[in-house]
């Protein structure tokens, strides 16, 4: 499935992330997919992230979209792009939230 999300130039992590040349954080990104991933499966949590790679900065307003693979219940895949540059790939491993 495809998700897609931006990070605007007003987020608080911004600020003291290289002034006046800003770079979203890695965390942020995570944040987003983990987001993504927490509503396609609500039963569940993150419990590990085995792998990323994160191979391309990402600048504030871009357009990054996610595709996300379930590999298993408890396994998911993920990559993020913007205009077809890979930004990140990785992996979660979830468990059960009950």
């Amino acid at each position: 499935m495809d998700y897609s999300f931006t990070i605007k130039t007003t987020h608080p992590s911004l600020k003291g992330h290289f002034p006046n040349n800003p770079v979203i954080p890695a965390v942020v990104i995570l944040d987003e997919v983990i987001n993504i991933v927490k509503m396609l499966k609500p039963g569940f949590t993150v419990e590990t992230i085995p792998m990323v790679k994160f191979s391309h900065p990402l600048l504030p307003e871009q357009l990054v979209s996610v595709e996300i693979k379930e590999k298993s219940d408890t396994i998911i895949s993920f990559n993020c792009s913007h205009n077809k540059i890979k930004l990140v790939t990785g992996q979660l491993t979830l468990k059960s939230a009950l």
